[in-house]
């Protein structure tokens, strides 16, 4: 006669569930990225107008404003912070020259670029001990849930890139 060894019965993981593992992980990117803000002039505030700008289509001060939920003058004081850094410039819309629309500079892409980098450096450095198997499971499920978390979105973020 065998004995089996007991098996662990784990109880179904619903959406509820995630909700204090990814406040937990947040927490820790948000405190590996914004010294990486920091060393490219940025806070929080200017660097997610930036990060959107960037990632999306919208260009519209006021739609971008509504997308980051802040009121238009937050979003103002942040894109006048960017200018001033040569990371956005204001011009004429093409559509409607009476419109202003926000572009990212070379500057500010090289920006994004440099705090990106480092962020992954930064998370390189504290993943190494996760096998690579589990970090392709790990990227895909976080792809996943992206890309889900987007088409739930109360706004169309079909300009964003993926």
């Amino acid at each position: 006669m065998s004995v089996a060894s007991p098996r662990l019965v784990e109880r179904p993981v619903s959406s509820r569930d995630l909700v204090e593992p990814i406040r937990d992980v947040s927490h820790e990117i948000l405190r590996l990225i914004v010294p990486q803000m920091v060393a490219e002039g940025m806070a929080p505030s200017t660097f997610w107008p930036l990060h959107h700008l960037d990632r999306t289509k919208e260009r519209h001060p006021s739609r971008l404003a509504r997308r980051l939920g802040v009121t238009p003058a937050a979003c103002t004081a942040s894109v006048d912070q960017l200018v001033e850094l040569g990371y956005v410039v204001r011009r004429p819309s093409e559509a409607d020259r009476r419109q202003i629309e926000l572009a990212v500079t070379p500057k500010g892409h090289r920006a994004l670029e440099a705090v990106w980098r480092g962020f992954a450096t930064s998370l390189e450095e504290r993943l190494v001990g996760i096998p690579p198997d589990e970090l392709a499971v790990t990227a895909r499920t976080l792809s996943t849930v992206a890309r889900i978390l987007r088409g739930t979105s109360s706004e169309s973020r079909s300009g964003e890139r993926p």
